[in-house]
């Protein structure tokens, strides 16, 4: 393998270890003021599902044209009664509280539904459109006040549109949307931390009459987001101190472990550094960077500190033998870091645009590992090994094991590998194929959650605090509605309801939409929004759901609902929208276009190395056992018959880049046993790099399992779930690159002899 230039910088590094020190502590300091300063994290999942589809113009159409309801929060009200005198009083005084909140910009409750003239009295619909005028709230007019308030929230529920869709029929519990004002500019959306002791405080001298809970798709992000940054400060220290410990096991030696541990950590902060100089935000996307950072620099530096070692065993001196070290396995490092790099270049030509950030900070994040380990750990290696004056044993005996069954089968069995892998690839391309993607909220929260817990509550009770609308155009194209407009409405909705989980009776919601239509109010009320649009011309109706749904589920629904309004000739008239539905809809896709730009990066970095290497058939060699530990992964999701997760794909391409990584380093090592030795033969040219290889695969992956094997302590199933699943690639990719590589390269090697 060709030196890459590294040959004549490895005696500059290895020769002025104190000026680089003093740069890269410069450096690291200054990432680390950066990245505490100006880390930012967005959960605006909307930003993450921006494209041109459909159902994201329908979801901009939804939050230009009436209001921007992805920022909206959502309160839980639950009492042992709200009709009680007593509670009731104390749920309005906390209402009136609400307006003062900061950020709160409007609260909507049942107290906000309109008094509905001759609905609640049950004469049916006025044909005479009356005369503007202020609206009255059904709960405080002079009608209902005089009623007891179990009587009025009964009345309620079965006369005025959506108010069964706020308050349970047991009189227990119900919703109060927050109307936020807008965000600050580079603030988050959504309520702050402080504006939500904020209203809790506001709410507690009424503990005794009802409990307030945060609901909603704000909340589920918020819940996520908060146990993602404890477990990044509780699992990434002790995953790193653990590490460091199995490190030193491994090595013998504390200097071995530091030498090997500290690189990883300065490549993240680096790239952390490099997020905040650009204010990159990290989404959910970007966050899988940091991973592949400790990943990667872990892999490579435990080669580089091995081959170090291995040239003082030799001659004993430290600076020739970090010389030594950085021009043989240097290229292999930088060879494995750029075609990793290439790999998310391949994945942002999937097609989603919230790929591209992912495509060039991943990019950045692998190269920046690759400089950490060039660097960082020569450096380290020159101050802490002079000090061990002899250089001891690499790693014990029992990690060249394995390579053994791994000498015998390229040797003698090559033939039934390369059998072997052809149909093993097969089957799990047939799986790649038929398996589905999908999303399901549930997948990011614990069964014990609080928030999952009121989620499945609020859907039993009221049908869920999903966002899905139904926005209707009006028919004639003018302002105001007229008879004919009413009509077309009511067989609109008699289609709806044909469909729909949870009825909505036409005629209340035709004759409230007539009724606000004909009110003073200004174009800008944020109450009237939630039903019109600002142009007038267009209509908005709520459909419940439930956020603890699928991704296919949702889908499935509301294509029956446009389906069934094909059916009876409505077909156009209605359009779906809403956050949870641009979920539903997009996030598949996101994870099909990263699969998709995943096998893109496969034949990146194959058609890479046939240009580096100068060799069709190394590639070729390349190409099985790199995507066996990619197809593997999927096959687990197919063999517990579940549809394909976001998760699994972020952990398949981690599962590449250190199949990759390993594949280097085995054919650097064949190469340099080829070049050393002029006449040695391929199959003892093969069995000299499985051997000198094998005890850094080993003590690779061994401690990245052990890293990983902190995941599962995590609160987030999603977190657990992909602990496993990169644990398991990492041993697929270990199997792959010890018994099925060496063959290919072998066959393909004695075809060309």
């Amino acid at each position: 393998m060709q030196s890459l230039g590294l040959k004549r910088l490895a005696p500059k590094i290895a020769k002025h270890p104190r000026r680089i020190a003093f740069l890269l502590l410069a450096i690291t300091v200054l990432s680390t003021v950066l990245l505490v300063a100006k880390t930012k994290f967005t959960g605006d999942i909307t930003e993450n599902l921006r494209n041109n589809s459909e159902t994201y113009r329908s979801f901009q159409l939804l939050e230009k044209q009436f209001h921007p309801f992805s920022q909206d929060e959502s309160l839980l009200i639950r009492s042992a009664d709200l009709s009680k005198p007593e509670t009731y009083q104390k749920f309005q005084d906390f209402l009136l509280d609400l307006q003062f909140a900061s950020q709160v910009q409007a609260a909507f409750s049942i107290f906000s539904l309109p008094d509905i003239p001759n609905v609640a009295q049950g004469e049916g619909m006025v044909v005479d459109k009356q005369e503007p005028s202020n609206p009255a709230f059904f709960l405080t007019t002079t009608n209902q006040l005089h009623r007891p308030a179990k009587e009025r929230l009964t009345t309620l529920r079965q006369s005025i549109p959506l108010a069964d869709k706020m308050l349970s029929e047991d009189l227990t519990a119900t919703i109060v949307m927050l109307m936020l004002s807008p965000a600050e500019p580079d603030q988050p959306i959504g309520l702050t931390p402080k504006n939500q002791d904020e209203i809790r405080s506001l709410a507690a001298p009424y503990s005794d009459a009802f409990t307030i809970s945060f609901i909603g798709i704000p909340e589920i992000q918020r819940t996520i987001r908060t146990t993602l940054n404890k477990d990044q400060k509780t699992l990434t220290i002790a995953s790193t101190l653990l590490c460091i410990l199995i490190a030193w096991s491994i090595f013998r030696s504390w200097r071995g472990a530091l030498i090997c541990s500290v690189p990883p950590i300065i490549g993240v902060i680096w790239y952390l550094g490099f997020l905040a100089i650009f204010g990159i935000p990290i989404d959910f996307l970007t966050s899988v960077v940091p991973t592949m950072v400790i990943v990667i620099a872990f892999a490579d530096g435990v080669h580089l500190y091995m081959s170090i070692q291995r040239k003082r065993t030799e001659d004993h001196n430290t600076a020739s033998a970090i010389s030594y070290g950085i021009a043989t396995t240097g290229p292999a490092c930088f060879l494995a870091s750029l075609t990793t790099a290439l790999a998310f270049v391949g994945i942002g030509l999937g097609g989603a645009e919230t790929m591209h950030r992912l495509s060039v900070t991943g990019a950045v994040g692998i190269m920046l590992a690759f400089l950490s380990v060039l660097f960082v750990l020569p450096t380290l290696a020159h101050f802490l090994l002079d000090q061990d004056k002899e250089a001891k044993a690499l790693a014990p005996r029992i990690l060249n094991k394995p390579g053994r069954p791994a000498v015998w089968l390229a040797s003698r069995h090559r033939g039934a590998v390369l059998i072997f892998s052809v149909i093993l690839s097969g089957f799990l391309i047939a799986i790649h194929i038929a398996l589905p993607a999908s999303f399901r909220v549930t997948d990011y929260l614990s069964e014990d959650v609080p928030i999952r817990q009121n989620e499945i509550f609020v859907e039993q009770k009221m049908g869920g605090s999903g966002q899905l609308y139904a926005i209707l155009a009006d028919p004639d194209g003018k302002s105001g509605l007229s008879q004919s407009d009413r009509e077309d409405f009511t067989a609109i909705l008699t289609s709806l309801n044909k469909q729909l989980t949870k009825p909505i009776q036409a005629e209340p919601i035709v004759q409230m939409m007539r009724y606000l239509d004909g009110t003073a109010l200004p174009k800008d009320n944020i109450m009237l929004s939630r039903f019109i649009s600002h142009n007038g011309l267009s209509y908005l109706i709520p459909i419940p759901l439930g956020t603890m749904l699928a991704a296919e589920q949702i889908s499935s629904y509301t294509d029956g609902l446009l389906a069934q309004l094909e059916a009876d000739g409505l077909s156009g008239k209605v359009k779906l929208a809403g956050l949870s539905l641009l979920t539903a809809k997009e996030t598949p896709k996101l994870i099909s276009d990263l699969r998709t730009g995943l096998i893109s990066a496969v034949l990146i970095v194959i058609l890479s190395i046939m240009i580096i290497m100068r060799s069709v058939r190394v590639g070729l060699a390349f190409m099985l056992p790199n995507l066996i530990p990619i197809l593997t992964v999927e096959a687990y999701f197919w063999v517990i018959d579940k549809p394909l997760s976001m998760t699994a794909v972020i952990a398949l391409t981690i599962a590449f880049g250190i199949a990759v990584d390993n594949s280097i380093h085995l054919l650097n090592q064949y190469r340099l046993a080829q070049s050393t030795h002029q006449d040695i033969l391929p199959n003892d040219a093969m069995a000299h790099a499985i051997w000198a290889i094998t005890p850094a695969f080993l003590a690779t992956t061994l401690l990245l399992v052990a890293g990983l094997s902190m995941t599962q302590l995590s609160g987030l199933p999603s977190v657990v779930l992909f602990g496993q699943l990169v644990i398991t690639a990492l041993f697929v990719a270990l199997l792959a690159d010890l018994y099925i590589l060496p063959s290919f390269l072998l066959a393909l090697e004695r075809k060309s002899k």
